[in-house]
């Protein structure tokens, strides 16, 4: 579903990066495929999120 780094990650926007965030999220509850794909990924922006002191 997804494949993404964190140097990819660190690459975005702010505002991607929120995007992102929410993009994954509606995935994760619109379908079960990829489920550990995306919530690694969530887990990823979120420790980006965090790094930059940004709020989701």
């Amino acid at each position: 579903m997804f494949k993404m780094t964190k140097d990819d990650l660190a690459k975005k926007t702010d505002a991607q990066l929120t995007a992102l965030f929410q993009e994954t999220s509606k995935g994760l509850i619109a379908t079960k495929s990829g489920l550990a794909s995306a919530q690694s990924l969530l887990v990823m922006i979120s420790a980006e999120i965090a790094r930059r002191d940004l709020r989701p």
